[in-house]
């Protein structure tokens, strides 16, 4: 009887496959939240009011609403109509500040509505965020 020479293995090394796996888990998991933290607004500019350097997450509320009138809080969608009670919610765990962060193509409405639902969950004023407007060189 004839042997053949080389032997077929019906396995298949899943070190490799396992390696790659979990480094694209990896990878996947720590770029997920930056990707969607950051919403694409462009609000307008201006050379008057409060320079404000940064807005902290753990004592205001930032409202971006952007140009379709999606409205993001914290990267994550937000119905118009729950706004009021996340207002509430975010007031109670000690969020004194609340911001509207709109984009400047934005409809007027939309920030309006959302002006409105931020002051039926208890935000007496709420402030509107706009870039500073650069200075052009002669």
């Amino acid at each position: 009887m004839i042997r053949p020479r080389y032997s077929q293995f019906s396995t298949i090394n899943v070190t490799n496959l396992v390696d790659v796996t979990l480094t694209l888990l990896v990878v996947f998991m720590l770029t997920g939240p930056v990707m969607h933290r950051s919403t694409d607004v462009r609000p307008p500019s201006s050379d008057m009011g409060r320079v404000i350097q940064r807005l902290d997450p753990g004592t205001s509320l930032v409202v971006e609403i952007d140009s379709l009138g999606n409205i993001r809080v914290a990267g994550e969608g937000v119905p118009a109509d729950q706004l009021a009670d996340l207002a509430t919610a975010a007031l109670e765990s000690g969020r004194s500040e609340a911001y509207v962060r709109a984009d400047r193509d934005v409809r007027y409405e939309a920030v309006a509505n959302a002006l409105t639902e931020l002051r039926r969950g208890g935000y007496e004023s709420v402030g509107l965020v706009q870039e500073a407007r650069r200075q052009e060189q002669p």
